[in-house]
């Protein structure tokens, strides 16, 4: 199910890039000196127009990523408290548990043994 999944959505959108780096393979000049005044001063480059914006659109999603993983640091920390210390108490009752079983009479120790 997965797998048909899958092709549903990256097949149609693997068409769509296509589709728009085909339509758009004109160059464009990129500058890289946001005070330039005109197109010849300071540095630049050309590049294919589908490369800027699929660039750019790769660029945004890795800064949201980096963004989101980095506002979640302090709920994976208290992910991480909360598993230790569930640890810490499902072992205090298992110990808690073994200490009842051996306080048990004889007789009644056996048959709950025998039920856990």
């Amino acid at each position: 199910m997965k797998a048909v999944l899958r092709i549903i959505v990256f097949v149609p959108l693997a068409l769509l890039i296509l589709f728009f780096s085909m339509a758009n393979r004109g160059p464009v000049r990129i500058g890289l000196d946001p005070f330039a005044t005109s197109d010849a001063a300071g540095p630049s480059f050309e590049a294919p127009m589908f490369l800027v914006v699929l660039a750019s659109m790769a660029l945004g999603v890795l800064a949201g990523g980096v963004a989101s993983w980095l506002g979640h640091l302090s709920v994976r920390r208290d992910a991480k408290i909360a598993r230790s210390e569930a640890k810490k108490t499902r072992l205090e009752i298992e110990k808690l548990r073994q200490q009842a079983l051996a306080q048990l009479p004889g007789d009644a120790s056996g048959k709950a043994s025998r039920r856990g």
